[in-house]
């Protein structure tokens, strides 16, 4: 089993380069820890940045939480992105 975490910032243009610098930080935090077996940032050209994280488990996605927020909790994507973040967890099938 393979679970997911996906993150999609839609920055506003002058704050783009935050956004991938917290993103590529949760990556590298990510790449750190127990269970993970992909995470990247896909720029799909939109403007919208898309994160993702792949994990052995859903527990494992759990545990490495505290390590990632650690990293990018205090981060102001509220006032970086245009929107809330959407984010999506689940089993790939």
């Amino acid at each position: 089993m393979t679970y997911a975490v996906v993150s999609v910032h839609s920055p506003k243009p002058e704050h783009r380069a935050a956004v991938i610098d917290s993103m590529q930080r949760y990556s590298r935090v990510a790449r750190e820890q127990v269970g993970l077996e992909w995470t990247g940032v896909v720029d799909d050209g939109s403007g919208r940045l898309v994160g993702i994280a792949l994990w052995a488990s859903e527990a494992a996605a759990a545990a490495a939480r505290p390590a990632l927020m650690a990293e990018v909790g205090d981060d102001p994507f509220e006032m970086w992105d245009e929107r809330p973040i959407d984010g999506l967890r689940g089993v790939v099938v």
